[in-house]
């Protein structure tokens, strides 16, 4: 049965843009064939990755977005240890090799990441773990680890964390073995250990206007035209300038008058849009949603649409008074 030697190191990093970093640094089995007083060299580091969100990290709710997250190797070498000294050319020749492959153990190889957001959290993460290769020490990755993220269109502003995972291998140890000064040559057994990092990146929902119909006032008799009155609540975080509802509705339902104007809206606040609306003569009595925007612009100057609003409105069916004074 093989020997099997485990050596596991922990370690607790701060990086600057990182709320936090949490590192384990383990050493996969040595193999039979790595023999430690043949070593010349130990060497101290390992890699380190920090991530960083390119672009804006800030979204609006109900936001689909893909974030690209750029991956840096901080790793950095300490320092050797002499584990044995050379006592002939060949040694001298193999001790020299081995310092120049121990610098290896900086660079991070076989990486993958994943990102995940915590339980309730109003982001959801699309994207399944994915391979990013391998990055040398002080250099970023090829390209950016790319990650779905859905924000909740019902989400509340403020700040929320998203979790990187990354796990990789990196060059615990280097032995050089069979080194012949005069051909040059050499044969090289490594022993690799393992890293799993855990690294926070904040995500910020903006301030922003949110709509939601209160209520609606009036009603409609089949080929009845009525003033319906709608209420709406700026429900969000921010004012609302030149607001604008729009109506739309549809058979058995029509308007001659479907925009309604609103000089601003301030958060929480509620304000009353009357429209005209008109019911076909063959409508059938029972509530009906109205297809509802807002258009407004933001404190910024941009202009933004809510999602489709129902604006529930009834038709009622004809009694003996419209019977009677020739509403049909």
């Amino acid at each position: 049965m093989k020997k099997m030697i485990i050596v596991t190191t922990l370690l607790i990093l701060m990086i600057s843009g990182v709320a936090g970093a949490y590192d384990t640094l383990s050493a996969y089995s040595v193999s039979q064939s790595f023999d430690f007083g043949e070593n010349y060299y130990n060497v101290d580091g390992s890699p380190y990755i920090s991530a960083t969100i390119i672009g804006s990290n800030q979204f609006d709710r109900g936001q689909a977005v893909t974030l690209n997250i750029d991956l840096m190797n901080n790793g950095k070498l300490l320092g050797f240890e002499n584990d044995r000294t050379p006592d002939n050319a060949d040694e001298i020749y193999g001790a020299q090799i081995e310092m120049k492959l121990e610098s290896a153990v900086v660079d991070a190889t076989g990486i993958v990441a994943s990102l995940s957001a915590d339980p309730g959290s109003p982001i959801e993460v699309k994207s399944v773990s994915q391979k990013i290769g391998s990055i040398k020490s002080g250099q970023n990755s090829v390209s950016p680890a790319k990650f779905d993220i859905k924000i909740n269109k019902n989400a509340k502003a403020g700040e929320y964390n998203l979790y990187l995972n990354l796990s990789y291998d990196y060059q615990k140890n280097v032995q050089v073995m069979d080194p012949d000064a005069t051909a040059q040559t050499y044969d090289v057994n490594r022993w690799y250990g393992m890293m799993v990092q855990n690294q926070t990146l904040k995500v910020i929902i903006k301030d922003q206007a949110d709509f939601e119909i209160v209520s609606t006032t009036g009603s409609l008799y089949p080929g009845g035209e009525e003033v319906i009155s709608v209420e709406i609540k700026n429900k969000g975080e921010e004012e609302a300038k030149n607001v604008k509802i729009i109506a739309n509705p549809s058979d058995p339902l029509s308007t001659t008058d479907s925009v309604a104007f609103i000089p601003s809206m301030a958060p929480g606040s509620t304000a009353v849009a009357k429209l005209k609306i008109k019911a076909d003569s063959e409508a059938v009595a029972k509530v009906y949603g109205i297809d509802t925007i807002i258009r407004y612009e933001t404190m910024d100057g941009d202009i933004k649409y809510s999602d489709t609003l129902q604006a529930p409105v009834e038709v009622k069916e004809v009694g003996l008074f419209q019977r009677l004074f020739g509403w049909i």
